[in-house]
């Protein structure tokens, strides 16, 4: 886990992006701070994100930490504004700021927790948007002894909070075997086509028998498919893979860095996508 880093916040930053700016992982703690105290503010209609329980406080510092990094991600995708909140060692592409004020997150709130060990949890944030819409974005993170919370890499854009995954023991590879560019074709294909698809049967030709995927319905447009790594070794007929992409939000002209995990299947000699599983970097 990366020390923390920064200066001062001066008086005049009110801003949440302002204190992301000046100071770097020091001011996300001292948002995360505030944050635990006061609630997620986001309006006059706004709720705290955490839910009370036995282990409120460490929830709290998670979903304050994955919803900070949901709205600092959606006002600027850049990598220099997105480095505060990266574990050591962890890159992720950069992205094009939407113009301004057309990303107006109004409320934000975890609505889906995937644990996986080792202090690792992918958390959904559900980010309504002043223009209507909903962004559901899946942040994978990790939590260290001491508590400090830092992401995993670049989040997924997903149709709703579902089935994520991500391995503290699973190292990004190279594609193994003789099937590695028929795996990297039928992602760069998929995912264009399940960003854009409004019903899920117009995937159909992509997923193996009986998988069901919920498409995006044109939230977001794949601009490209900038790598496919695996995770795990091995050239067997069952494969998890990264996907990473960059996607576009049409009515804000904002560009993001995503990355999807998809568990795919070969039978009869073709590849298949049995589920859209999540995102690790």
């Amino acid at each position: 886990m990366r020390q923390e880093v920064g200066h001062k916040v001066r008086s005049s930053n009110s801003s949440v992006r302002s204190l992301l700016q000046g100071t770097g992982r020091v001011a996300i703690w001292t948002v995360l701070g505030l944050l635990l105290v006061r609630g997620i503010e986001a309006g006059p209609d706004a709720t705290p994100s955490a839910v009370a329980g036995p282990s409120a406080a460490v929830d709290s510092a998670r979903s304050a930490f994955a919803v900070l990094f949901a709205r600092s991600y959606l006002a600027d995708p850049s990598a220099a504004a997105l480095a505060p909140f990266l574990a050591e060692g962890v890159r992720v592409g950069t992205g094009t700021p939407p113009k301004k004020g057309a990303v107006d997150v109004t409320q934000a709130e975890v609505s889906g927790v995937e644990e996986f060990g080792a202090g690792r949890a992918v958390l959904t944030v559900a980010c309504e948007l002043r223009d209507s819409r909903t962004l559901y974005l899946a942040v994978p993170i990790v939590r260290s002894g001491a508590g400090e919370v830092a992401a995993l890499g670049a989040p997924s854009i997903v149709a709703a909070p579902g089935a994520t995954g991500v391995d503290s023991n699973e190292q990004p590879q190279a594609v193994a075997g003789s099937d590695a560019g028929a795996i990297e074709r039928l992602v760069a294909k998929f995912l264009p086509e399940y960003g854009s698809a409004g019903d899920p049967g117009s995937l159909s030709y992509f997923l193996a028998p009986g998988a069901s995927v919920m498409p995006l319905a044109g939230a977001v447009q794949f601009q490209a498919v900038t790598g496919v790594s695996q995770l795990g070794s091995g050239e067997g007929p069952r494969r998890s893979v990264i996907a990473a992409a960059r996607v576009s939000d049409p009515p804000s002209g904002a560009v993001y860095p995503v990355a999807y995990r998809l568990a795919l299947v070969r039978q009869g000699g073709r590849w298949y996508v049995e589920a859209v599983e999540g995102a690790r970097a």
